[in-house]
């Protein structure tokens, strides 16, 4: 089956810095060795025709092209982030929609004519691993993202609470964390092996991503590292992960889960084993891709 990915990542220079990329480019290998040709469309290049059976439309970001272009084609959406900007007509304007919320799918298959299938984010587990080829013990209490020149308040109320924190990512110096950068980015393809020597990571969700049930990728690429997370809670994480994951809502619960993580750490540790294996068995790319092979296929034969 031929497949054409259409991913909101910039087609310059930018490109491998962003999430987006990386998605596609591990959904594009374990497409592949289910036997299927895959193309890939980056941002602003995606109104260009090419031959395929499906477009898949990684949808970001950035809304998707007309209906019209690759007519024929069977047209499925994988939303995988900003919930907020996607509008009804939208989702109606595919034949198949997966959403990576259990909550919102439920919810726009009340709403819609088109399907829709929940389908959560993953990791690739040939990137991301337990740390068994790592000398010596966990360091480093980590963040690995950018400021979106909005308030990221579980970083600064780390460096508050004194931790030394390593910041991957920009815009740090604007919010009097510049001190606390290493880098302005690390590289995604060695991301596994950072989380396989480091002792916890920050993590935390766009407000509607909250608000519609998303769980992020950082949160399957860190726990099939065995890397414990501290997280701001949102319902549908925590109904998922209830132990294995140290959870806050304000100053308060983030305060309790850094000394939780300074004072408890083998205890920590031991939590996060369990949830880790959940990520390994049910939430990789390759399942993923599996799932969107077989279903399509069924649809494209029915």
């Amino acid at each position: 089956m031929r497949w054409l990915i259409k991913n909101p990542a910039p087609s310059d220079s930018r490109r491998t810095k962003w999430g987006d990329y990386h998605f596609g480019r591990s959904l594009t290998k374990y497409l592949e060795r289910l036997g299927h040709d895959v193309q890939t469309q980056y941002d602003p290049h995606w109104d260009e025709d090419a031959s395929c059976d499906v477009v898949l439309v990684l949808r970001g970001k950035y809304a998707s092209p007309p209906a019209d272009v690759h007519a024929g084609a069977l047209r499925v959406m994988w939303n995988i982030s900003h919930p907020d900007d996607v509008e009804l007509d939208e989702y109606e304007s595919y034949d198949m929609v997966f959403v990576a919320s259990r909550t919102l799918a439920d919810s726009l298959g009340s709403m819609l004519h088109t399907p829709v299938l929940p389908l959560l984010q993953c990791t690739d587990l040939e990137e991301f691993g337990p740390p068994s080829d790592v000398d010596g013990p966990r360091t480093d209490i980590i963040f690995i993202g950018n400021t979106r020149d909005v308030e990221r308040p579980g970083v600064l109320w780390a460096i508050d609470y004194g931790i030394r924190l390593k910041i991957w990512g920009r815009g740090w110096s604007d919010w009097s964390a510049g001190e606390y950068v290493v880098d302005d980015y690390f590289p995604n393809e060695d991301l596994g092996q950072l989380y396989a020597r480091s002792r916890a990571t920050l993590n935390d969700h766009w407000d509607d991503m909250k608000k519609y049930g998303f769980i992020n990728n950082r949160i399957f690429d860190a726990l099939a590292c065995g890397l414990p997370v501290v997280s701001d809670w949102h319902d549908e994480l925590h109904a998922m992960f209830p132990t294995g994951i140290l959870y806050y809502r304000d100053r308060s619960e983030f305060d309790s889960c850094m000394e939780e993580l300074l004072l408890n750490y083998p205890h920590v540790q031991r939590e996060v084993t369990s949830a880790s294996a959940m990520v390994r068995e049910r939430f990789s790319f390759q399942q993923r891709a599996q799932v969107l092979a077989e279903t399509v296929e069924a649809t494209l034969l029915s």
